[in-house]
């Protein structure tokens, strides 16, 4: 189990959800933004739990179940974000988590849909430099570019 994560700098958790049944990789659709996207969060308080906090989340959201342990990617992501406990915009860090889950995604009240997609339309799909570079640090610990030249 890893430890709970405390971070001086703003830090959000953002999920890389690849599917055990395809190895496909699921990305919430929001009705105001056209583009797939990875889910992010606060990293889960002490009380709620690391695994727990992961899990609640994606089942509450996507509607799959957690397989295995949630793993910390070796990489974060700088990016500009507003303090948690209020402040302007300010350093922050993006943590990817490669989470493992099963089930057929269904999407919450609030995300328009579930789009499940491979790596390369991932990498090709995705709006932003800063959205490529966090999946991407989130996939190394799937292990998914290990065999590519």
């Amino acid at each position: 189990m890893q430890p709970f994560v405390a971070a001086a700098d703003p830090e959000r958790f953002i999920l890389v959800a690849r599917r055990v049944e395809d190895g496909r990789f699921l990305f919430a659709q929001w009705g105001d933004w056209p583009h797939p996207t990875m889910i992010s969060t606060l990293p889960p308080s002490e009380h709620e739990g690391f695994v727990e906090g992961i899990e609640s989340l994606l089942r509450g959201r996507m509607h799959v179940r957690v397989v295995g342990t949630p793993q910390l990617a070796t990489e974060r992501v700088a990016v500009r974000m507003a303090h948690p406990r209020g402040g302007g915009p300010m350093l922050g860090w993006l943590q990817p988590v490669a989470v493992e889950v099963s089930g057929e995604p269904a999407p919450d009240a609030l995300i328009e849909a579930v789009a499940a997609l491979r790596l390369d339309e991932a990498l090709e799909t995705l709006a932003t430099d800063v959205e490529r570079a966090a999946f991407r640090a989130g996939a190394e610990a799937f292990g998914a570019f290990r065999y590519q030249a």
